[in-house]
């Protein structure tokens, strides 16, 4: 049965390895501070994992997710600031600004000189029969993945997304959805 770990019980998975979804690297590094509660929650959490020597993983699936969602919110602000509709300029075209380079060079200091340097990169090989697993019209394929990279590594998700609930994986949340 998979556990599901709050993170007053987070000291509980001492020398287990923790696989952070992007959701919570956005928390901690992407300067989502909404919900407080959220930002807040999970920082508590990263310190307290950093402090117990906790393995911290990740994989190129969350990277990937990580890098496009800070992007696409840096988008979405720019668009704000100057009062802009999509249709003003398109997402591909802001990347070329000087605001959407500053924003990938940023991005890219936070992956290289941050998380790369607290996060361990784990993976899957996956194979045909892992995808004919997947239900593609019930689940998130992402999700899907993500659950099979940490069934492989026997990794507790770190995560804020109700999306998980039903996983047969451990989880670390502050998320009273998830259980």
């Amino acid at each position: 049965m998979a556990l599901r770990i709050k993170t007053l019980d987070a000291n509980s998975i001492q020398n287990k390895p923790l696989f952070f979804d992007a959701n919570v690297l956005l928390y901690l590094f992407g300067g989502v501070t909404y919900p407080k509660w959220a930002a807040d929650g999970y920082s508590r959490i990263f310190k307290q994992c950093l402090k117990a020597d906790n393995t911290l993983c990740l994989d190129v699936i969350i990277l990937s997710e990580f890098v496009n969602r800070f992007l696409r919110i840096e988008y979405d602000k720019y668009l704000k600031t100057n009062q802009l509709a999509q249709h003003n300029i398109k997402f591909k075209d802001f990347r070329s600004t000087i605001n959407g380079v500053e924003a990938s060079e940023d991005i890219e200091l936070i992956v290289k000189d941050t998380i790369l340097r607290h996060f361990t990169m784990v993976g899957k090989l996956f194979n045909e029969a892992d995808i004919c697993k997947i239900d593609f019209k019930n689940a998130d394929f992402n999700d899907e993945l993500i659950i099979q990279i940490c069934q492989e590594n026997q990794c507790v998700l770190v995560t804020n997304d109700a999306d998980f609930s039903g996983a047969d994986i451990d989880i670390l949340t502050i998320n009273n959805k998830l259980n």
